[in-house]
């Protein structure tokens, strides 16, 4: 059943759960309110479901599509949304907007755990290499240590050079930047993930046309951009890394002792 961008209005039937071998139900591009009958959770056939650019709204009955792909099931559960809350839709496949704009409910991103684990993944590895120093033999500290000192290593224009001071002003200046570049982060990140029924700074990569089944991307992000991405990031930060590494792998050599805190913190 086709009946998309034929300006119908009304609300669904609650029968059209009697159509028990119906395989597709496009009701796209209507004026169709009200909220979707639970009778359709009965039509265990469907293989493909368009209910987006409507104004429909309360929530979807779960319904599990045969043979999936990205465009099965669409539905107006995208923000921002004609209504205080846009329409809930657990199995949804792609989520549209009142902008018409969609996305895939796969591409919902917890970049918060992922922040999480990239940054105890990065102390884990600072762990290891203060522990592999303490480990190695007076010989191998002259083969890894930094020729220049320590504020050259961390570089003297950065607020990080205060970890190497003996103030406590210095000391204070450089813990409150670095949490405010924390808090920055977290901002961020938050603004930064795909929350369908929020209003977020994700920009939708899909978009749902009225003349074909299947949606399209329209985002420009490719692998070729993620590789150059991934240069100019090396090329700008690696010798920032290197000297860290070495503020931290010849912090060890001093002993249990303050300017063993101040490499550690510096690097």
């Amino acid at each position: 059943v086709d009946l998309r961008d034929n300006d119908l209005k009304g609300s669904i039937p609650s029968e059209i759960g009697h159509l028990l071998n119906l395989t597709s139900l496009i009701l796209s591009f209507n004026e169709i309110t009200g909220t979707v009958p639970p009778g359709i959770a009965k039509l265990s056939n469907l293989e493909l479901l368009h209910l987006h650019d409507n104004r429909l709204q309360g929530t979807v009955p779960r319904l599990a599509l045969k043979g999936q792909t990205k465009s099965s099931f669409i539905a107006d559960c995208g923000s921002p949304s004609d209504f205080d809350f846009p329409l809930d839709c657990p199995d949804c496949t792609m989520c549209c907007n009142s902008q018409q704009e969609c996305d895939v409910t796969s591409a919902t991103k917890r970049f918060g755990m992922w922040a999480a684990v990239l940054m105890g993944s990065v102390f884990g590895f600072l762990c290891l290499v203060v522990v592999a120093s303490w480990l190695q033999k007076e010989g191998l500290y002259q083969c890894f240590s930094s020729k220049s000192d320590a504020y050259d290593a961390v570089g003297k224009d950065s607020v990080y050079c205060f970890f190497l001071s003996n103030s406590i002003t210095a000391w204070v200046l450089a813990i409150v930047v670095l949490v405010a570049q924390v808090i920055c982060f977290t901002v961020y990140i938050d603004g930064a993930t795909l929350v369908f029924d929020s209003d977020k700074d994700w920009v939708y990569q899909y978009v749902c046309p009225r003349d074909n089944l299947a949606c399209r991307m329209t985002s420009d992000n490719g692998g070729l951009g993620w590789i150059f991405f991934a240069i100019f990031l090396a090329v700008h930060l690696l010798s920032d890394v290197v000297n860290g590494l070495k503020l931290v792998w010849n912090g060890p050599r001093y002993g249990l002792s303050w300017k063993t805190c101040q490499c550690l913190f510096g690097g």
